[in-house]
């Protein structure tokens, strides 16, 4: 039997529900109880962009392939593992170079044959067109919203939505001079994030822990007056 690690990625800006780490985590349970898998070690990266590839879980996993540490690697879907093509393909380039296959559920691949492989390629192609796409989008419909001086966001930090006006809330407001200033004299998102959560202060939406993905959010959210 195959030594298997897991991969398990969500990111708190969107999550669905069949991307959650809980279902995620079952999804893989299963797969791996079906092909007589022995899951040795998982790993998650959570409120964290697929976009990123320093992340702290991927990084981990990465070291393990380096060190042919394992059989194999599965995850949920390949945007869940990566949403960049290169680092898509140069970090399974590096699995199949130690003997790991790597497992996708959603896409029904498994390296352990050239077809699975040629189709990965294939995909990890379209997951990351799909992905610029999407922002595109995204990017089009914010411009025309700030364009009417209409809020664009129901989570921009330092401000409510009241009848579809922004007013200040100093509370935050406050909160976000202490981020900024942290950020200026050289704190990184982690550990600024770090910083909050140790003090126990909340997020927009009440939460009781902050992530990096937070953070660079409401860095890069600014109000034009």
């Amino acid at each position: 039997m195959s030594k298997i690690v897991s991969y398990l990625r969500c990111s708190t800006s969107y999550q669905l529900e069949g991307h959650s780490i809980d279902n995620q985590r079952l999804k893989i349970k299963q797969y791996c109880e079906l092909h007589n898998l022995i899951l040795s070690e998982e790993i998650v990266d959570e409120g964290v962009s697929g976009k990123n590839s320093n992340r702290e879980g991927y990084m981990r996993l990465l070291e393990i392939v380096k060190k042919g540490e394992c059989d194999g690697v599965v995850v949920y879907s390949l945007s869940r593992f990566s949403r960049n093509t290169m680092d898509t393909l140069s970090s399974i380039e590096k699995m199949n170079q130690k003997g790991i296959t790597f497992h996708s559920l959603s896409e029904s691949i498994d390296t352990s044959s050239p077809n699975g492989r040629f189709f990965l390629t294939i995909l990890s192609s379209l997951s990351q067109l799909e992905r610029e796409i999407t922002s595109q989008r995204v990017t089009d419909v914010l411009r025309g919203l700030k364009s009417t001086n209409k809020p664009y966001s129901n989570d921009l930090y330092g401000y409510d939505k009241v009848d579809g006006k922004l007013v200040e809330n100093e509370k935050e407001l406050k909160m976000l001079r202490k981020i900024r200033k942290l950020h200026k004299d050289g704190l990184s998102s982690k550990m600024i994030a770090k910083y909050l959560n140790e003090r126990n202060y909340k997020t927009k939406r009440g939460g009781k822990q902050f992530y990096c993905s937070t953070i660079r959010y409401i860095l890069k959210s600014k109000v034009e007056k």
